[in-house]
């Protein structure tokens, strides 16, 4: 597959980025920065916005029409007050209030049919949650523009294909690539923006494609263009040991295989998903992960060299309980700290529900404990084996 638009990168924004001016006027930054060899620039839902449209879409299916569109309007609002905030051109501004206005028209349609048929179907569901993606996508195309930079704002539905598993569909590499060349492919170098979590099926349906599925979007993207790199923006400045928000004194991890990156995100690492990791890896595309507050901070690069990692810790939680992983510690040196973990709750929270599991091929050691328990237990493990292994 010969490349596209050679040297092109792609950038994605998250929701968390894009919550207000700063996060736009980052974006504008960073992008402006890549605009000379070409950029694909994918954006998320901002904020809770995919929530809220979800949250609309249960109440309209439950004949609370008035609540639902309630909730719809408020979304509209804020992202017509972020219009005001971020668009200075006056004549720009209130071409995309028009733009944004219509799309909570026609979201505004649907909720009602959803009302009065009381039905809200996985499909018809994607149709309301890929308005969020739309709205972000619009100011996100207005902002570049004014900033002088020549952006040029596509649909992801003419870009991805997926299966009809909708909530949860699958892309389709081929068909993908074939209209991903069709639709950039006589452009000359300069900068696309589109969505990232919506796409279409075969059929033609709007499809989405999983929880986090942005930067899916956004490897895919980087495979059928073989651009040089992926960056993820976020709101944290790469992966680090453990949540910072957890633990006191995490270490930057700065480097991972993509065979790492894929066990860390199996293993519930908040940054990374399983998915994304794949297409990445088949066209030997790094991805980097950074922030925008902090641009010049190595952030942490995945990719196909090899190298040592520090050993990480990370949580997910189930029902009332938590499953706590330390990945890529020696062996004895995981156990050692698990051993320390029980102890410590067995005497000073009273518990001994707690489950103990070794995974080697994964070079992993999980314990599974009440989620009230957790945040000691990740402190306990990473003093062990992060701070002072020994």
């Amino acid at each position: 597959m010969g490349a596209i638009l050679p040297a092109m990168t792609v950038q994605k924004f998250g929701g968390a980025i894009l919550r207000n001016p700063e996060g736009f006027r980052a974006m504008v930054s960073i992008v402006g920065r890549h605009a000379g060899h070409g950029c694909v620039v994918v954006v998320s839902a901002i904020g809770t916005t995919t929530r809220t449209l979800a949250s609309a879409a249960k109440n309209a299916s439950e004949g609370a029409f008035h609540s639902a569109k309630e909730m719809l309007h408020g979304v509209a609002e804020a992202h017509l007050q972020l219009t005001d905030a971020v668009i200075r051109d006056e004549q720009l501004r209130r071409t995309l209030r028009h733009t944004l206005t219509e799309m909570r028209n026609a979201a505004d349609n649907l909720l009602k049919s959803i009302s009065v048929t009381r039905t809200c179907s996985a499909r018809t569901l994607d149709r309301v949650l890929a308005v969020g993606e739309d709205l972000a996508r619009s100011i996100a195309s207005a902002a570049l523009s004014e900033a002088g930079l020549a952006a040029r704002e596509v649909d992801a539905r003419t870009l991805i294909v997926t299966d009809s598993a909708h909530g949860n569909a699958s892309p389709l590499l081929e068909p993908t690539c074939h209209r991903v060349k069709h639709a950039l492919g006589t452009s000359p170098a300069g900068i696309v923006v589109t969505q990232g979590f919506v796409a279409c099926s075969e059929q033609g349906d709007t499809t989405t494609m999983g929880r986090e599925s942005s930067n899916l979007s956004a490897a895919l993207l980087a495979a059928c263009i073989e651009a040089s790199n992926v960056t993820i923006w976020t709101d944290v400045e790469g992966i680090r040991t453990a949540d910072p928000l957890t633990c006191a004194g995490t270490f930057p991890i700065e480097h991972l295989q993509y065979d790492q990156a894929r066990i860390a995100a199996a293993y519930g690492l908040k940054l990374l998903y399983p998915t994304m990791i794949e297409p990445a890896e088949k066209s030997g595309i790094p991805m980097h992960i950074a922030s925008p507050w902090n641009a010049d901070a190595p952030g942490t690069t995945i990719d196909g060299l090899t190298g040592s990692v520090r050993p990480m810790i990370t949580t997910t939680e189930h029902n009332g309980r938590t499953q706590v992983t330390m990945l890529f510690a020696p062996m004895p040196l995981a156990l050692r700290a698990a051993t320390a973990v029980i102890e410590a709750m067995e005497s000073s929270l009273g518990t001994t529900e707690i489950d103990l599991a070794t995974h080697a091929h994964d070079q992993a050691v999980t314990i599974v404990l009440p989620t009230h328990a957790a945040p000691e237990a990740v402190r306990i493990l990473h003093r062990e084996i992060c701070e002072n292994p020994q």
